[in-house]
């Protein structure tokens, strides 16, 4: 596991997480859709809930003031681990 510290408000709400938090992060390559990682789209790092359905691939913030990011073929896209706490 490694720690990574969140900057910004994307997920910041309530008791969830605050800007400046440090989570620990386990390393993988797969996640469930519901799950919240650590993800780099497009030459940007993000930590949000990874949702995928028929509608598509998405990157969404626990924030409700973020629209959620689809993600598809044409993106560079990569899930860098799991948030654990």
């Amino acid at each position: 596991e490694i720690g990574v510290r969140l900057v910004g408000s994307e997920m910041c709400i309530r008791d969830s997480y605050i800007n400046g938090q440090i989570v620990w992060v386990q390393q993988t390559e797969e996640l469930e859709s519901g799950e919240i990682g650590i993800f780099y789209l497009d030459g940007n790092a993000y930590c949000k809930k990874l949702d995928c359905s028929r509608a598509g691939t998405f990157l969404v913030s626990l924030n409700q003031k973020y629209d959620p990011i689809q993600i598809t073929k044409n993106n560079s896209f990569k899930i860098f681990g799991k948030v654990v706490c």
